[in-house]
């Protein structure tokens, strides 16, 4: 229940909801909140909010309210590692006004944090229950919690007194939501989600299979997001993992890694019309910029082996290897056996270390890993993936490290800190593109393919076309997605 990674998103969304939600450019939109202004060096923010609304215990959804969601968002210990030292006081003015002072500028704030998961609302009663507040959650969603089975189900009910949401011209939607209830299984296996759709167990599904995807096209409605995060191995550039010299923290090691991938066969491998990535931006996103201007490598086999060369005249070892995770499902495994044949033809030995997602995660976060394959990034604003770069996020093994490279420089801090606070789109733009090349230059990452994030439904399944909108809005992120309220079933 308090596992926000995508599908957790999607499931929460029914029944908390932001200040704020993602718009067609990628800025932030009104939903609880309906309005932000800030001073001029955006170190003050203040935020109207939409009054009339409740929380689904019947009490007043108010400024103190979310004075008391931001109090405890900041005092939890992820919010600890990433918003330390940024915010200075947070009031309420008066029943719809909420004032956030910064100890620093944040221009970004309304788009990097009003629209994020970082603003689920939650009722004071919910946060006052404690870790039982997350098993029985209470917001001001369009559903209401009913019943959770872990590892197997959550149901969720209609809630009678919701306010409506807000349609794709920012009107409050009227008798919404249209769904008595929803019921979510947990179906870990694609194969296994694939034959519940097709035998009518279930009417939608998500995936970030592509082949289930192309497999189902023909008889389903699908809703594509297959530009925004991105599938690829991370390298952990730290100097030592488990106490032992890691050989991913050499550039020439992570040169002829990148050297020795053939993106393009291993997007083939995974399914078809996979576009190939070499940025955490899409290219069709507002930061994207064209592959030949990011400094990104790619594959090239003799300089992978002559990487290869430099790495062991540089460190004195006699051979290239590495270890790489990732998930012990069968198609992350065949891409880890496909990513070590290609590797062995530049003479780098590769281990295969496959975990379960929670000991992957754990394994990440405290740095004890020397590559792994993974998928990340996706929002909407490049400030969302501070932490993921900025040194300060950055700590020695086994150390909690939201930075899961370890590699951090001034000029990739000087960047990100011109993207969160500049006011201008253009500057904005150009720190980003600089922050790609000094990521590319690092390389940390060795990028593959764009995730094709999937949401595959019965035909009768309607309302599904605001997830990407009329501008392509990212849905493949941990981002509350608002738009369960529209949803309907047609007979």
């Amino acid at each position: 229940m308090n596992e926000w990674d995508d599908t957790g998103n999607l499931v929460g969304s029914t029944m908390l909801e932001p200040l704020a939600t993602a718009g067609a450019d990628s800025g932030a939109k009104p939903w609880l909140a309906t309005s932000w202004i800030a001073n001029a060096d955006f170190t003050r923010w203040v935020i109207k909010l939409r009054p009339g609304v409740q929380f689904q215990d019947g009490t007043p959804f108010d400024a103190q309210a979310v004075v008391e969601n931001f109090q405890t968002y900041l005092a939890s210990p992820f919010y600890t590692l990433t918003f330390a030292g940024l915010f200075k006081d947070e009031v309420a003015l008066d029943a719809t006004t909420v004032q956030i002072d910064l100890n620093q500028p944040w221009a970004a704030l309304p788009s990097s944090f009003l629209d994020s998961a970082s603003t689920y609302m939650m009722a004071p009663s919910m946060i006052r229950a404690g870790a039982a507040g997350s098993n029985h959650p209470v917001g001001t969603g369009p559903f209401m919690f009913s019943s959770w089975q872990p590892n197997a189900s959550l149901s969720v009910s209609r809630n009678p007194h919701y306010w409506g949401g807000l349609d794709s011209a920012g009107h409050v939607r009227q008798g919404a939501p249209y769904l008595d209830s929803i019921e979510f299984k947990v179906i870990t296996d694609d194969a296994t989600r694939s034959e519940a759709l097709q035998t009518g167990e279930i009417d939608m599904l998500t995936t970030i299979s592509a082949r289930t995807a192309n497999s189902l096209a023909p008889s389903f409605t699908e809703v594509k997001d297959w530009d925004g995060g991105s599938v690829f191995v991370q390298p952990n550039t730290a100097a030592t993992v488990n106490g032992k010299p890691n050989p991913m923290a050499n550039l020439h090691a992570r040169l002829a890694v990148a050297y020795a991938t053939d993106a393009k066969a291993i997007a083939a491998l995974a399914g078809k019309g996979l576009n190939l990535a070499s940025s955490p931006f899409g290219p069709s996103t507002p930061w994207g910029m064209p592959a030949s201007q990011n400094g990104y490598v790619g594959y090239d086999l003799a300089k992978a082996k002559s990487e290869v060369a430099a790495y062991e005249q540089d460190t004195g070892a006699t051979s290239l290897a590495i270890t790489l995770m990732g998930l012990p499902n069968i198609d992350v495994v065949t891409v880890l056996q496909a990513l070590s044949a290609q590797w062995a033809k530049a003479g780098i030995v590769t281990h295969i270390q496959t975990l379960d997602q929670s000991a992957r995660i754990t394994a990440v976060v405290t740095g004890d890993y020397q590559i792994t394959y993974t998928n990340n990034y996706g929002y909407p604003d490049p400030d969302n993936d501070y932490y993921f770069w900025d040194s300060s996020s950055i700590q020695p093994p086994p150390g909690i490290s939201i930075n899961f490279s370890h590699y951090g420089t001034a000029k990739i801090d000087a960047d990100l800190t011109t993207g969160r606070q500049s006011g201008y789109p253009s500057i904005r733009k150009s720190a980003y593109d600089d922050l790609v090349r000094q990521l590319n230059a690092g390389l940390t990452h060795v990028w593959l393919y764009y995730t094709p994030f999937t949401y595959i439904a019965q035909k009768r399944v309607q309302g599904l076309d605001t997830p990407t909108g009329p501008a392509h809005i990212p849905f493949g992120n941990f981002m509350p997605k608002t738009w369960w309220g529209q949803v309907w079933l047609s007979h």
